[in-house]
């Protein structure tokens, strides 16, 4: 969620599947995880 917003309400606004929206997010958090540095 974001905001109180699901996926499926993200996916619509911004015109993509929930399945492409799930991926950036996913990519997006390892990017800030390396640059944060992930204390795993």
């Amino acid at each position: 969620y974001f905001e109180e917003m699901k996926y499926e309400d993200m996916s619509d606004i911004l015109g993509t599947s929930v399945g492409a929206l799930k991926a950036s997010y996913h990519h997006a958090v390892k990017k800030i995880e390396k640059i944060l540095g992930d204390p795993d």
